[in-house]
């Protein structure tokens, strides 16, 4: 009897000791990310153009990150970087202060770094 309890605890022990050694693993590795630990929005809203700023109605809470996609020779017309096309970047909408129809600004962001890649045309 006190063998079986022993051999329970023993293997109760080793599982605590194996889940507490991922955790440190994983918190380790989000520390090296290369990603901001801000939100992508209030990273790429403190980049853009003053000019910008002002045609959004509100701040970078009220945009909203549409996914990520990879950035083809269509959507980087407007993009001076194009190094950036194949690759997968963010995909943020800011709504705008316009009256028409579309009255959202399309902006690209890096995945990694959150860096402000430029603007894209709304349809």
């Amino acid at each position: 009897m006190k063998k079986s309890i022993l051999f329970i605890a023993s293997i109760i022990a080793s599982l605590i000791l194996i889940s507490c050694s991922n955790q440190s693993t994983a918190l380790s590795y989000n520390k090296q990310s290369k990603a901001p630990s801000k939100d992508v929005r209030e990273v790429v809203w403190s980049q853009l153009p003053t000019a910008d700023k002002e045609r959004i109605k509100g701040t970078w809470k009220d945009a909203k990150v549409m996914s990520k996609d990879v950035l083809t020779k269509e959507m980087a017309f407007w993009i001076k970087d194009k190094s950036y096309v194949g690759k997968e970047v963010y995909k943020i909408v800011f709504p705008t202060t316009f009256i028409g129809q579309p009255n959202i600004m399309l902006v690209y962001a890096d995945v990694a770094t959150y860096a402000y890649i430029g603007k894209g045309t709304v349809q």
